[in-house]
């Protein structure tokens, strides 16, 4: 039997045709939205082994048992499609050429080519135009047994916070091109979108396949937690959960091909996550990530950092860099799980915001499956650096997680905390060191603190913390190097024994003078000891949007901040490992249905 597989496909926006060439390479054509077909000019070379229109074979083979793949095509005009297939010599791409086709047509034609048996990495073709040609789209199909098919029922889960927009045209966009086209993947697929801001006519959006759910403001836990929930609960239950962000631009295209490749997944890869690429909704070609991984020091980081998709080379090591096991995650900007994983393994842990995802995918220990062209633009994180969610859900909630169990062993979760909290003193940023102590102290109050719904009042109390940022010229006679400024200086020794003895002037203050005027320092959570050194006062510069500001020594609040801090740590130490058993013995039913249903008052 054959299946289709991915659909050849176009840019469906004015941003995104803007950034042609994630979809073909070479001279732009005019594309027409209306009619959905490409215009090439005479006498080019169109090469749509893509980001988007490529076919990952090395993929397909290793996740699904394909056969035989034929290329179908719907073309007028007169020309030449090459077949190609790239694969990488170390770190180069090289190019196989695997049979030139003519054709010759005056009306809409079907070409229909069978590709070649071969190991390239991707295939994928070229379009030579001996006159104006016009490409009205086309398809992939793949060849399988009849028994390697796969009953699949794929529920979308997203949650949106007041996000109309974005969520009105991504529920529209998936709405127009599966369930209400002319797709047997329609009788399969599902949506539940799960509203906390509860702003969202749900009567108007509800259709067939379709359900709005009006929501207590739980954040992205609670939010994904009734989305997982309900796709668990309908009928025909799930099979798969797809969460998704709700300020993303999406093609359901990646939906469609995540169906298929779900459709016919080998055994093997039953318990795997599908790990949708976030790209940069800024920088479209840019791919920011599609599997992350933590780091020792308790960080975050992409495993395999910003690839131009544009590019041969980007698109190959893309696919070729195994996802493998370890101290991964998948984002929830786009990640389906399989639901019977979700059964065995939980809920989200009731963490409000940030780090959900992360303990969701260290808990399962899945395997990571990615593919070229399943993805989704998101805002990038630059210049988002946020007190409320930086120096309090990000210092709480991973010591949530290495308390219940489902932090790795080499990760030191309280040692990150502890040195946050040291870090921001020593910068004078105490707002921040607040907020890190109140992490810390929230977290001691046990598991019971996490059952009360409480996120958006704490959330609301903690953005009272945040700098409040003016524009760079209110400080002209401060010079202010936008590059250099990430750098650090070099300290002498005595320079970094006084630092650390002193706490950078605020214990006390032995010797010398203070450095003259106010260093600039990046405003983030970098840590620039060098810079700080011997300075009563810096100014902190957001170099994205050109802001900053003052920040000064107050003595008297470090000492403030510092004895409470001293007290709650050491009241940690002592009593560590009944503070953890009391996380162990919770989790269970922090992430099962009776809880959320009771939290989110189902």
């Amino acid at each position: 039997m054959e299946q289709l597989l991915q659909n050849i496909i176009f840019p469906q926006s004015s941003a995104l045709e803007g950034n042609y060439e994630l979809f073909y390479l070479g001279g732009r054509g005019i594309y027409d939205m209306e009619q959905k077909k490409l215009h090439l000019a005479d006498s080019t070379v169109t090469d749509f082994c893509s980001y988007m229109n490529s076919f990952s074979l090395i993929k397909w083979k290793e996740y699904t048992a394909v056969g035989s793949v034929r290329l179908s095509l719907h073309l007028s005009g007169r020309g030449q499609v090459e077949l190609v297939g790239y694969h990488l010599n170390i770190h180069s791409p090289v190019r196989q050429t695997f049979g030139i086709y003519d054709f010759n047509s005056a009306d809409k034609c079907e070409m229909d080519i069978h590709f070649p048996e071969n190991e390239e990495m991707v295939i994928g073709f070229e379009v030579r135009a001996f006159s104006d040609v016009t490409v009205y789209g086309g398809a992939w199909y793949g060849s399988y047994e009849e028994s390697q098919k796969k009953e699949v029922v794929l529920s979308v889960a997203t949650t949106t916070m007041k996000k109309e927009d974005f969520i009105t045209r991504n529920m529209a966009s998936l709405k127009e091109e599966i369930l209400d086209a002319d797709d047997d993947m329609k009788e399969h697929f599902y949506i539940h979108v799960v509203d906390n801001g509860r702003t969202l006519d749900a009567e108007s959006m509800d259709s067939w396949h379709l359900t709005v759910h009006p929501n207590k403001n739980t954040g992205g836990s609670g939010g994904y937690a009734r989305g997982m929930i309900e796709s668990l609960e309908q009928n025909p239950p799930a099979t798969h959960v797809l969460l998704m962000d709700d300020d993303v631009t999406i093609q359901p295209e990646s939906v469609r091909r995540t169906y298929h490749l779900l459709s016919y997944l080998r055994d093997e890869y039953r318990d795997s996550f599908i790990s949708g690429a976030m790209l940069l909704y800024e920088e479209m070609q840019f791919q920011h990530e599609d599997v992350g991984a933590i780091r020792d020091a308790c960080t975050l980081t992409s495993l395999k950092g910003l690839f131009d998709m544009t590019e041969k080379r980007s698109l190959l090591k893309n696919e070729e860099e195994g996802c493998g096991y370890g101290h991964r995650y998948a984002g929830w900007w786009y990640c389906c799980i399989p639901a019977h994983m979700i059964r065995e393994k939980g809920l989200p842990l009731p963490l409000f915001i940030r780090f959900d995802d992360v303990e969701f995918g260290l808990r399962c220990k899945p395997k990571f499956i990615t593919m070229n062209g399943i993805c989704i633009w998101h805002m990038g994180f630059a210049g988002k650096y946020n007190l409320a969610m930086d120096r309090y859900q990000m210092c709480r909630n991973p010591l949530v997680v290495d308390a219940v169990g489902s932090m790795p062993g080499t990760v030191n979760a309280p040692d990150y905390v502890r040195k946050a909290f040291r870090s921001e003193l020593l910068k004078f940023n105490y707002n921040a060191a607040e907020l890190i102590l109140r992490a810390f102290k929230d977290f001691l109050r046990g598991p019971e603190f996490f059952q009360i719904d409480q996120g958006e009042k704490i959330i609301k109390e903690n953005v009272q913390k945040n700098e409040k940022y003016q524009p760079m010229n209110n400080w002209p006679d401060i010079e202010v190097n936008f590059v250099e400024i990430f750098e650090d200086f070099d300290r002498k020794p005595l320079e970094t024994l006084w630092y650390r003895v002193t706490f950078n002037g605020q214990r006390l203050w032995p010797f010398g003078t203070l450095k003259k005027g106010m260093i600039p320092v990046f405003f983030s959570d970098v840590y620039q000891p060098g810079r700080y050194v011997g300075h009563d006062a810096m100014l902190a510069v957001n170099v994205d949007n050109r802001t900053a500001v003052e920040r000064h020594m107050d003595k008297n609040r470090y000492r403030s901040l510092k004895r409470e801090w001293d007290q709650a740590y050491r009241y940690y130490k002592r009593n560590r490992s009944s503070i953890v058993k009391s996380y162990q013995d919770a989790q269970p039913y922090l992430v099962s249905t009776e809880f959320w249903k009771k939290y989110l008052g189902i």
